[in-house]
């Protein structure tokens, strides 16, 4: 069902700049989580970053745009009914637009209908119905954070499993995110068993975070709060959102950056030679 087609309904107009997600992208993301949890109008796209070149955006291909009003909302016969009433179900393509990678990215996810303003040709603005979509797949999945090219596959492939899950279930996500700690405190070498009477005894992520060595000593609160995050994933379903799985990427990000790009070390290097020079560095 097109909404438009009821009376009184029209399209919105071209957005212009479309919104991106990312403020920043060099060598690290700096997402903006806002814009990743709004629904779009297909009018008013966000530039969603490319997850195969980090360069371009991904451009919904509307010849493969395809939505259908959902078995719940099909029966507008009730004296109440308002088009907010509709679901819908979606799913497309979308392709990078940077001409050296064109990736091809599917998603799919649900919809509504929903209340959108403008700028008419007089300057006002109105409020008109509008179709609203949340994307609940991507495949290959968006890249929430850049990962450091020295982590290890280990670590990195657990976060890419959560990239797979953020939009569809917070909750797996951050569970995926407490697991890629668990791997990454076990490339750190902390061991994840004690030998008692000749049985393996494993210890508790808890235990395992109180184990690392002093030069990790101030990454230690920000690891145990994605414990705290990961565990209330697995054992309270629902009880994750978006929102705390974000703040989960930004600690994990920060964390791992630390550890293999060693970002702190290397601006304390570069200010210790200015210093010294009293000037560039060069």
């Amino acid at each position: 069902m097109h909404l438009t087609g009821y009376s009184g309904l029209r399209p919105l107009p071209p957005a212009g700049d479309a919104e991106r997600y990312v403020l920043c992208f060099s060598r690290y993301v700096v997402v903006d989580r806002k814009i990743l949890k709004r629904p779009f109008t297909l009018e008013r796209p966000p530039d969603w970053i490319c997850p195969e070149c980090s360069i371009g955006v991904l451009r919904i291909d509307s010849q493969t745009f395809h939505h259908q009003e959902r078995a719940e909302s099909r029966d507008h016969s009730h004296d109440a009914w308002e088009p907010d009433w509709i679901r819908y179900s979606f799913c497309c393509m979308a392709r990078c637009t940077n001409d050296k990678c064109t990736e091809t990215v599917s998603l799919s996810g649900s919809g509504s209908v929903d209340w959108s303003v403008y700028e008419n040709e007089r300057g006002h603005l109105e409020e008109i119905y509008a179709d609203h979509f949340s994307p609940k797949y991507f495949e290959p999945p968006l890249k929430i954070i850049a990962l450091p090219e020295e982590c290890p596959d280990s670590v990195s492939e657990q976060v890419v499993e959560s990239f797979r899950l953020v939009f569809a279930s917070p909750s797996a996500a951050a569970n995926s995110i407490r697991v890629a700690v668990e791997q990454l405190l076990t490339e750190l070498k902390i061991k994840r068993f004690n030998v008692v009477n000749g049985k393996r005894r494993y210890i508790s992520l808890h235990q395992r975070i109180d184990l690392l060595p002093s030069k990790y000593s101030e990454l230690k609160d920000i690891i145990l709060a994605i414990k705290w995050l990961g565990n209330t994933g697995s054992h309270s379903r629902g009880a994750i959102t978006f929102d705390d799985v974000m703040d989960a990427y930004e600690f994990l990000e920060h964390i791992l950056v630390e550890i293999y790009a060693q970002k702190s070390k290397k601006l304390k290097a570069r200010a210790k030679t200015v210093n010294k020079k009293k000037g560039p560095a060069k």
